[in-house]
């Protein structure tokens, strides 16, 4: 195996440093392969035959045969068998689906392309879900690429993956503001004005929109002059301190107009760390503060770690705590991993932020349904914050552990946390975070029949999270304020929040999902067709996003509707998820 290259991406094929050309011989054997290769789950015998050959006279018989096949082209060298069936290589092959920052450069075609396998819908499904998390790998690789190369001033390498990202997903206006920021940072503003209004011209032919904000945000940069202003350390920290009282305060705007001169007054004086913790508290303030997402907040981060590659480590993880903390929100899982297990590393030594990065951690973890580590993550990042009198982050990694119990049917867990938040933060006055934890109590408290209490709950955090324009919040006080209708048999009134909870471009991609998941379980009975559309999504965007328990509860609304050929990808799809509620609902709806 030394040496050899497995290609899935485009036409597939496997390349012998002494030139054999032995291949697997047909499609189901190509397929069969590529699943052993990616599916990180060892899988049933059974389940292998649902998926490839259940069309056969003997399906496991038929498995055997393309077993021996792929053991004939691997070579001795390889273990495959065994029940659930396992496949381990021997150090020294490629494979071209293990994406990196080096390979991405010409990857452009879908896995196993040209290989068609729509008669065999199990298969397919899966095959196609893959297709999704691959493809939306490259991109997220190319355009944190792209990013890097704009931090590092290497405008040009900048502006080719730029282009490429916009390539790789036209309507996606983080990539468009990308090319045009490295554009105008190569000093062609020109050419950033055409890249612009070409974005603008497909926003309005394909959307309706316009041109999106990212971009004239990246066009016409916020003046930073501080002409007249002292540039000295003192200058810059008093900028610092009053940027804080405005973010206390609520006062976003002005607090981001302190940030943008302390970053001013520190580049003129060219102390680059404190220009970094300007830059931070600056992509801090717009993260947390204004909603920023897109490649403003992500340029202005790997500024930071541009600034300060032996910088103080608490400023490179709080940098990288912040990128994952986007990336997870976006949906991006294994740059989020990525991103977060560099701030740990980062913090060790440094409890304030080791507490910090462990409650991202665990906010990961929860999204890709691996709730045993998200419990462990997030009771450590507790234990750590409590003990400094760190209440805002205790607060924060409590909330996240709810739902965690919410998630997963433990609501008494779920009350004891959250209602130890609403102590925190009345204690703290942390009225932004309120809703949050409100539309979680909201869920609990309908869940345990208080159905007038979750709904005063609800309304309460639609409420707060309006006032404070928190999107994030409000699909999560949505959801909870459906739910509540719904209970009540009012089947209209959920529609309308359904359909606020299910609106494009979201602060955060997992809120959204479910909120699509409840809008296709609340059309099931009645508008089978909207049901369908929704799952659909569902399973697209949940399949890009790596949100694992998602995929499976879009897999399981289609076969409710009908489409049981999704069952076997849907079983495939469970394998690992510990959740006792995800069980019961999948076995009230017979697909266990």
């Amino acid at each position: 195996m030394a040496g050899i290259v497995i290609q899935l991406l485009g036409p597939p094929s496997i390349t012998y440093p002494d030139g054999e050309g032995r291949q697997p011989r047909g499609r189901k054997s190509w397929g069969l392969l590529t699943h052993l290769l990616l599916h990180a789950v060892p899988t049933a015998r059974s389940q292998l035959a649902s998926l490839l050959f259940a069309g056969a006279d003997d399906p496991l018989g038929a498995l055997r045969w393309h077993l021996a096949d792929l053991r004939r082209v691997l070579g001795p060298d390889a273990v495959l068998g065994g029940n659930p069936v396992i496949l381990r290589l021997p150090s020294g092959y490629r494979l071209d689906t293990d994406l990196s920052a080096e390979s991405l450069g010409e990857i452009r075609a879908e896995l196993l392309d040209g290989l068609d396998f729509t008669d065999h819908p199990p298969f397919e499904a899966w095959l196609t879900m893959e297709r999704h998390r691959l493809r939306h790998a490259v991109e997220t690789l190319v355009y944190e690429g792209g990013l890097a190369a704009l931090a590092d001033a290497d405008s040009a390498t900048a502006i080719r993956l730029g282009a490429r990202a916009v390539e790789l997903d036209p309507l996606n206006a983080d990539f468009h503001a990308l090319l045009v920021r490295s554009l105008v940072a190569a000093g062609d503003r020109a050419a950033a004005r055409t890249a612009a209004a070409h974005c603008g011209e497909i926003f309005e032919e394909q959307l309706g929109s316009g041109l999106p904000a990212e971009v004239q945000h990246a066009l016409a940069a916020p003046d930073t002059s501080t002409a007249g202003l002292p540039s000295t350390p003192t200058a810059v920290a008093s900028y610092l301190e009053a940027a804080q009282a405005c973010l206390s305060a609520g006062a976003t705007s002005t607090a981001l107009n302190h940030l943008r001169v302390a970053e001013g007054l520190a580049a003129r004086l060219g102390d680059r760390t404190l220009q970094a913790e300007a830059l931070l508290g600056l992509a801090g303030a717009l993260i947390h503060g204004a909603g920023g997402r897109g490649a403003e907040v992500s340029d202005l981060l790997h500024r930071v770690l541009s600034l300060t590659p032996d910088g103080p480590p608490a400023i490179r993880s709080a940098a990288y705590r912040e990128l994952g903390f986007l990336a997870v929100q976006r949906g991006f899982p294994d740059s989020g991993a990525h991103w977060l297990a560099r701030a740990t590393a980062a913090a060790e030594g440094l409890p304030d932020e080791r507490a910090r990065a462990l409650g991202v951690t665990g906010m990961l973890a929860t999204d890709t349904a691996d709730y045993p580590a998200a419990v462990v993550a997030l009771e450590e990042s507790v234990r750590l914050s409590a003990g400094r009198g760190r209440t805002r982050q205790e607060a924060f990694s409590r909330a996240m552990l709810g739902r965690v119990h919410l998630l997963t049917g433990h609501r008494g867990r779920a009350a004891v946390e959250l209602d130890t938040v609403m102590a925190l933060v009345a204690g703290e006055h942390w009225t932004a975070f309120t809703p949050f934890v409100e539309a979680l109590r909201s869920e609990v408290y309908l869940t345990s029949g208080d159905d007038s209490t979750a709904e005063d709950m609800a309304d309460h955090a639609i409420a707060l999270a309006a006032s404070f324009g928190d999107r994030c919040y409000l699909d999560a006080a949505a959801h909870a304020k459906a739910q509540v209708l719904l209970a009540r048999g009012d089947a209209r009134g959920a529609n309308t929040w359904i359909r606020r909870g299910v609106q494009p471009n979201p602060w955060y991609r997992w809120f959204r999902g479910r909120n699509l998941d409840l809008a296709s379980t609340a059309a099931l009975a009645t508008d089978p067709h909207r049901a369908l559309e929704f799952a659909r999504e569902l399973g697209e965007r949940s399949s890009r996003y790596g949100h694992r328990e998602l995929a499976v509860r879009a897999y399981s609304a289609r076969a409710a509707l009908g489409d049981e050929a999704v069952l076997p990808t849907m079983t495939l799809l469970a394998q690992g998820i510990e959740n006792p509620l995800l069980a019961r609902d999948l076995a009230a709806r017979h697909h266990l």
